[in-house]
């Protein structure tokens, strides 16, 4: 079936002053008649005395009043066509504001057949688009949860033999301190492995706890961060802008960002160079610094593209945002948590 055409909305407002304008003359023609009609009948009637010269100036005022009547006439009846044409603007806005708003289900209702006809038509389709990407999104991301947890499943069954057998290793009294210590470590990165698929399997749930003295907790931290590195490194950790406040944290949230930072020095930083880490309290709120030298011939930064995806995450969920600093020979990661 064939549109119909679409008529201008120039044309139409044209059209209402057309008219508009018509009905004013004829008005004007109308009044204008009548009261030369009214006035030739009393002069004629003489009932009162009337010289000439008032009734032509009496005809002058009746003429400039039938035009001040019809001018007035005209830009009412203008205005008033033209408002009800262009209320449909109003509504149009109306409809916007409440897509804004977020109520993608409501419709701008059609009428007419202009360019705002058309202007709510394509307005509708795109919002009718949007619904349907943000469905295919709601479908892909219930479908990636799904997988997440299937393959986190899957993980915690092979790992809980791993677990075990670690348990078993270090029960055993004969070992060595070197095979205990490496059967040590393997419990240690198995836990941790657990505790990232918990992660997964709780949907990324947070734990927040709070904290009468949060600095305590960025104390401890730093210290793990410094005894893992401090074997092959020199660390330097600096909390002297940290002073003792209190906030609600997830540790388990500030260690994977420890953990990644570590990943990061032991992979690309330049073991000649001082690692060095800051934590202190600006008025954008917690803001941990970390710095290395980087190692030409191995700094591959694309390969902690995960880290830094799974970092941004947490400095997200805390109101703040990671920002990223580097070049040939240098790494700097600043990391600000906002709302504690």
């Amino acid at each position: 079936m064939t549109e119909p055409k679409r008529k201008k909305l120039s044309s139409q407002i044209l059209a209402t002053l057309g008219i508009s304008l018509g009905a004013a003359v004829a008005a004007f023609d109308l009044l204008v008649f009548g009261a030369y009609a009214l006035l030739d009948r009393v002069y004629d009637a003489q009932p009162i005395s009337m010289s000439e010269d008032a009734l032509i100036s009496a005809q002058g005022w009746a003429l400039n009043l039938s035009l001040l009547f019809s001018v007035g006439f005209f830009l009412t009846l203008f205005l008033v066509l033209l408002g009800n044409r262009l209320s449909y603007v109003r509504t149009i806005t109306q409809g916007i504001d409440r897509l804004k708003a977020g109520q993608g289900d409501w419709v701008i209702p059609l009428r007419g057949n202009n360019e705002l006809t058309t202007l709510a038509v394509t307005i509708n389709a795109m919002n009718a688009a949007r619904n349907a990407v943000r469905e295919k999104e709601k479908a892909l991301n219930e479908e990636r949860e799904t997988l997440i947890r299937t393959l986190s499943h899957d993980i915690r069954t092979p790992l809980t033999s791993v677990l075990s057998y670690s348990e078993l290793l270090l029960s055993r009294q004969e070992l060595d301190e070197s095979a205990r210590g490496q059967a040590a470590l393997i419990r240690e990165k198995a836990e941790r492995i657990k505790e990232l698929t918990d992660v997964l399997l709780d949907g990324g749930k947070r734990t927040p706890e709070e904290f009468p003295d949060a600095r305590l907790l960025f104390l401890q931290l730093a210290m793990e961060f410094e005894e893992v590195l401090e074997g092959d490194f020199s660390v330097e950790t600096d909390l002297s802008g940290l002073p003792p406040f209190a906030g609600g944290f997830d540790p388990g949230e500030l260690r994977r960002v420890l953990d990644n930072l570590i990943t990061n020095v032991q992979k690309y930083a330049h073991p000649d160079h001082p690692v060095t880490l800051r934590v202190e309290k600006t008025g954008e709120g917690i803001v941990i610094t970390q710095e290395n030298a980087v190692r030409r011939a191995e700094a591959k930064p694309e390969s902690f593209q995960m880290g830094i995806t799974s970092i941004r995450r947490v400095a997200h969920n805390y109101g703040g945002r990671a920002e990223i600093r580097k070049d040939e020979e240098r790494f700097v990661i600043s990391i600000t948590l906002s709302e504690f």
